[in-house]
């Protein structure tokens, strides 16, 4: 059970450092005149042309190997030596997709300007239209509990935002996966013990968000396509089962090999 009593350490309000793949201040520019409802600038800017001129994205190895985090917080060291440790990435555990009743996946996150400028999020997603809440909290909750209750939701928060948010929305059967990426891992970290559906909490998300976001992606296709299938809908099944390998094949990283083995198995079903 999740424990939802907030917090009086003012210490978790902390602003966030921006993490490695925030923008150039110059493109902040292209927020002032946006919508705040649906706001879908294209085309989008390539993250090569956003982050390299500003910090170098680290090489992609295990954090424990890197310098830069030798001095972290020892609850962060222990927390990403954890995630490092994983053999695989671990998917959400498969979930009954009612197609009656649910209509599709909803991507919402509380800020913008990171998927702004990373298509990545596009690509592992499946689709360029994410709701952005503009660092909007009662937005944020609003949509959710309003306009997403026939989708599973997946919401992608900063930390300071989290504790407003994730309280608020946790429990809600639309929410899916919550994910929290940030600069201040040691202020926003107990929101990954306190609730459940919090997936991971980063301030690395080539390392860590986007390869878990894949695979929960993936499953949350798998339990789509499980119920077309069921329904004899083969043709939409095998969509759904494509995404899904595509994902783990490509963007996760360290999926569970057993994990594609199965949606192979039901591609072949879809025959």
């Amino acid at each position: 059970m999740s424990n939802h009593s907030s917090s009086q350490n003012t210490s978790f309000f902390q602003p966030d450092r921006v993490p490695f793949s925030h923008g150039q201040p110059s493109q902040f520019a292209q927020f002032t005149a946006a919508a705040t409802q649906g706001y879908q600038p294209r085309p989008q800017i390539p993250a090569t042309t956003t982050a390299a001129a500003l910090v170098p994205r680290p090489i992609d190895t295990p954090p424990q190997s890197n310098k830069l985090y030798s001095s972290m917080d020892p609850a962060v060291a222990a927390y990403l030596s954890q995630l490092d440790k994983q053999q695989y990435l671990k998917p959400l555990p498969p979930q009954p997709f009612n197609l009656e009743n649910v209509k599709g996946f909803k991507f919402v996150t509380a800020d913008s300007l990171v998927l702004e400028t990373r298509e990545i999020y596009d690509t592992v997603s499946g689709t360029f239209h994410w709701e952005m809440c503009l660092s909007d909290s009662d937005r944020c909750i609003k949509f959710i509990r309003e306009e997403c209750a026939n989708k599973r939701v997946f919401l992608v928060t900063s930390g300071g935002l989290g504790h407003i948010i994730i309280p608020a929305v946790h429990d809600l059967p639309q929410v899916y996966a919550i994910y929290i990426y940030c600069g201040t891992m040691e202020f926003h970290l107990p929101l990954q013990s306190k609730f459940s559906k919090v997936r991971v909490v980063c301030s690395h998300d080539d390392h860590y968000l986007i390869p878990q976001l894949a695979v929960d992606v993936a499953q949350a296709n798998i339990d789509w396509g499980d119920a077309l299938l069921a329904t004899g809908e083969r043709d939409k099944a095998k969509k759904k089962f494509e995404k899904a390998l595509t994902n783990l094949e490509k963007h996760a990283k360290r999926p569970d090999p057993t994990m594609i083995t199965q949606v192979k198995t039901k591609l072949e079903q879809c025959k």
